[in-house]
């Protein structure tokens, strides 16, 4: 079965992948400090990475360049080793929790022969350490960001954002304008060379060319036509 084509993208497929990268990448510090280590890409992703993105739709007041940010997205999901230091850190919580819940069994067991209030009182500290420890676990889960899955979320995410803003047309320009009002940043009037049309609310059209007559500008008369009369007579 052959692959959908996904070239023609709506205006609703631009924003939906701009909210992505400025939620998934720009969001992300070990994507946007990331040091190049050296290491180089091979394969297929040589045809991205030897192509550079106009700075028109790569530049952003305040913030990497898009270009930046989308590389290194590829370098941190194909080159970056494990974080070991999470690795520790998740491991010595959860060595630390499976003891507590363990003296959890033995205190309930206590209990049901002896119901003393001690051992009730340090059964409901137990518990609460518990919680605290499977929070921070969860904690550290949600924030390692080199799962397999996610990596693989963030290569195919920069892959499709770079290859739109190769593109140097009005779905490029569309993309990067999003962009900006994800990261809430308002483009310069002239950016594209005339007026930008940015509505601060919605996603509705998202250029506009506006051209101001210029009025000192003399029309032959052979050339007027009813636009011509109505404006210069």
């Amino acid at each position: 079965m052959s692959k959908p084509n996904t070239y023609f993208l709506t205006d609703k497929d631009l924003d939906d992948i701009a909210k992505k990268v400025t939620s998934d990448l720009y969001s992300n510090k070990n994507i946007v400090d990331l040091k190049n280590n050296g290491r180089v890409i091979h394969g297929l992703l040589t045809n991205i990475f030897d192509r550079d993105i106009s700075s028109i739709y790569s530049n952003i007041e305040g913030y990497k360049a898009l270009e930046t940010v989308l590389r290194n997205s590829i370098r941190f999901a194909v080159l970056t080793e494990k974080n070991t230091q999470h690795e520790t850190e998740f491991k010595k919580i959860r060595e630390v929790c499976e003891r507590r819940k363990n003296i959890l069994v033995i205190l309930n067991r206590k209990y049901e022969n002896d119901k003393i209030e001690s051992i009730k009182q340090e059964i409901d500290k137990t518990k609460e350490e518990i919680i605290l420890l499977e929070n921070q676990l969860n904690s550290i889960a949600s924030q390692h960001t080199d799962k397999p899955e996610i990596k693989k979320h963030i290569l195919e995410l920069a892959k499709k954002a770079y290859n739109i803003l190769l593109r140097g047309d009005k779905t490029t320009e569309k993309f990067y304008i999003s962009v900006c009002k994800h990261l809430n940043v308002k483009i310069p009037k002239d950016h594209f060379g005339y007026d930008v049309y940015q509505d601060e609310n919605a996603f509705k059209p998202t250029y506009m060319k506006h051209v101001e007559p210029k009025e000192d500008v003399y029309v032959p008369p052979a050339l007027r036509n009813n636009y011509g009369r109505s404006r210069y007579n």
